[in-house]
């Protein structure tokens, strides 16, 4: 299949805006206009923002039954009851039994931690387990990350042990019957952060519990290392408290003093080098989330928990090693996956429902999530075992997966998640009209136009301005992620001198800029578009500026999301009917000042569309000559009156002493908002047809 080709969509210009705010914060217009486009619109959301410091972290008991589990987990502690922390098999399970199980070994708590089996036991509590941790003398267990649907598990063993439920999915209409719920998402929870992570949830916990021994002015912010990894991981919005926790935990993770961590960091090949939120989401996360797909979780938090240096060389190499597994069962079932779909017609499918014996349970939503990027259609990938199928859905933006699957709730036997990501269970014979009516539910909601990828773009960048210093600025957005991407930038009308293919098989492309600030320009899995750009043609680019470093050597380059030659001479005609450019406007003052020195000073808009075509072969609608004369006129460069028949009455004004500049023209910024508008849609409309 050819890659798929984007609309590129470009966030409003807010020049005023953006000119105040870069004021006020001695930033490049350009970051301004980036932080307005993620919200940030005055100075002092600005300054939180950029600072993102530990005085941002809210206070815990602000969290609806915070002090009732505060008073039941001190409560096991004093009386030495055996606490258990029941965790999921994700990362984001695994780094809160982590953080929870080591603040309440500091406190002195008899402690264990459980995480059921992703194969045989699935997510979330289950009866069988319960009754296991009861048999062996567990008095109170604490959810992370899991427990806000297990109404009926918890229902059966009301009595024999108490439960706190720490959690951050979406509460369901009927809450479980534990002893305190812990969850931001309640409706009746003042907590001021509703997207916490589980482990940001867990970590609360935490805080509260240590601020009731040590006191409220001890805030408490150990293991924020692994507070990051988690909230990274579950790719929760970084943005308000969660990247306050990630960016303090990065921090941390620099010099983290974790011996679990370190061995993993130099397992990956990490060790000494800057980890991001790029390299904990596409490097260490990966291996944490490796074990609970293809073996046993637990080696996750014995990585993050031990003391034991060797144990944890031990460990990290055993994740190390369940990777490369998961990869490799990745690959053979995304295989069988693509062969499914070598029989349909995508172009038709709306939703993709793809089922398959003894699929892996804990590799599909891996592979769903390739195929939602290669065939930018909602997936669901379906394991199929003893009469009854276990799926991993994943979504495009404008499809509510989780609301589609309420909607198909008569077929299904569990389900659980979010608007992008799901889970379900279903029996065998109801796959096939799953499959129909979630098409048809598609089919309701969605138009063509939600079938094409979109490609964000933050701003026009004029490559004069990429240097140094503002790749230094760009790099105060950190940490990127989901709910703060890393800004993307757009040049348009760029010669470039050279091409080449680069790595194996040709896969990426190499292209040599002309005449610019910054010549380099790399397109990772791009190939194929080389034999679509001629060079010492002009091409428009969507890019992030980054430093390259290779050899000791530090250099400027442009990462290239999206390349394409530049629009032909023809649809300038089609921008020049929408609103006038600086060649249309100065073409008119040309008009009027020469017949003005003849003494003609009234005009119909027609008659100066006509000498415009005349004279400099260009089409100008009377709306574009309207536009252009008011331009002219807010600049103080003419003044004009409408006559009594209709025409307009226009005369120059003398020369300005001083320099104007079009863009003080209200008028002349909505002709480029409309002109930029128009090459957004329009790349999109070509592209769709």
């Amino acid at each position: 299949m050819a890659r798929l080709k984007k609309a590129w969509r470009l966030f409003p210009a807010k020049r005023e805006l953006a000119s105040e705010l870069s004021r006020k914060m001695n930033i490049s217009e350009f970051i301004a206009q980036t932080l307005i486009n993620r919200g940030v619109t005055d100075e002092k959301a600005a300054t939180e923002f950029l600072s993102a410091s530990s005085e941002y972290i809210a206070d815990p008991y602000l969290l609806k039954d915070m002090s009732i589990a505060v008073g039941r987990v001190v409560q096991a502690i004093a009386a030495h009851e055996k606490i258990t922390i029941y965790g999921d098999y994700d990362v984001d399970g695994i780094t809160s039994c982590a953080v929870v199980y080591k603040t309440l070994t500091r406190l002195g708590a008899s402690v264990e931690f459980y995480i059921p089996d992703r194969q045989s036991e699935g997510y979330g509590l289950n009866a069988a387990a319960l009754d296991s941790l009861i048999q062996t003398g567990t008095k109170l267990i604490i959810t992370v990350d899991c427990g806000i649907s297990a109404v009926k598990e918890i229902s059966a063993i009301l009595g024999q042990l108490d439960i706190i439920i720490t959690d951050h999915h979406q509460p369901p209409a009927e809450l479980p019957s534990a002893l305190a719920i812990i969850n931001p998402k309640q409706p009746d929870c003042l907590y001021p952060e509703k997207n916490l992570a589980g482990v940001g949830v867990a970590f609360k916990l935490c805080q509260a519990l240590w601020q009731h021994y040590y006191g409220t002015d001890n805030k408490f912010f150990d293991y924020l290392d692994i507070v990051a990894i988690g909230t990274i991981a579950d790719i929760v919005p970084l943005t308000g408290e969660n990247r306050v926790l990630v960016k303090t935990g990065l921090r941390q993770l620099a010099t983290t003093s974790n011996i679990g961590i370190n061995a993993l960091l130099e397992v990956c090949g990490l060790t000494g080098k800057v980890v991001d939120s790029g390299s904990v989401g596409f490097v260490i996360a990966p291996r944490l989330n490796a074990v609970g797909r293809v073996s046993q979780a637990t080696a996750g938090v014995e990585l993050l928990i031990t003391n034991d240096l060797n144990y944890a060389r031990e460990l990290a190499g055993l994740l190390d090693a369940e990777n490369s597994a998961r990869q490799a069962i990745e690959k053979l079932i995304l295989a069988k996956a693509e062969e499914q779909l070598s029989t349909l017609d995508i172009s038709a499918a709306n939703v993709l429902v793809l089922a398959g014996e003894e699929w892996h349970s804990g590799v599909i939503g891996i592979v769903a999530s390739r195929l939602v990027d290669k065939f930018y259609r909602p997936v669901i990938m379906i394991s199929v075992r003893d009469g009854y199928g276990k799926g991993s859905c994943r979504s495009i933006p404008a499809f509510d997966m989780y609301g589609a699957l309420t909607r198909c709730s008569d077929l299904l036997t569990q389900f659980g998640g979010h608007r992008q990501a799901a889970g379900l269970t279903i029996p065998v014979n109801n796959i096939p009209f799953l499959h129909e009516r979630l098409n048809a539910i598609a089919s309701e909601n969605l138009s063509e136009s939600d079938y094409i990828p979109v490609l964000t773009i933050d701003s026009f960048l004029p490559l004069a301005e990429v240097n140094a210093a503002f790749i230094e600025q760009l790099a105060c957005l950190e940490p990127y992620g989901f709910g703060n991407p890393s800004p993307v930038f757009a040049c348009r009308n760029v010669e470039f001198l050279e091409k080449r293919l680069i790595g194996q098989q040709s896969r990426h492309l190499k292209l040599k800029l002309k005449n610019t600030a910054v010549n380099d320009v790399i397109a990772w899995n791009m190939g194929e578009l080389s034999d679509t750009l001629a060079c010492n043609k002009k091409i428009d680019l969507v890019f992030v500026p980054k430093f390259n470093e290779w050899q000791g050597k530090k250099n400027l380059q442009l990462t290239a999301h999206d390349v394409r030659q530049s629009i032909v001479s023809e649809d300038k005609e089609s921008l020049d009917k929408l609103a006038p450019d600086r060649e249309c406007i100065g073409y008119i003052y040309l008009t009027v000042k020469e017949f003005n020195k003849l003494g003609q000073c009234k005009f119909s808009l027609q008659d100066i569309a006509d000498i415009i075509l005349k004279k400099y072969k260009i089409t100008l609608p009377e709306k574009v000559v309207d536009m252009a004369i008011t331009i002219l006129w807010e600049l103080n460069l003419l003044a004009k009156e409408v006559t009594a028949e209709g025409t307009l009455n226009i005369v120059l004004e003398p020369s300005p002493l001083k320099k104007l500049e079009l863009s003080d023209s209200p008028t002349f910024r909505e002709s480029v908002r409309m002109r930029e508008e128009y090459l957004a849609g329009y790349t999109q409309f070509k592209e769709v047809q």
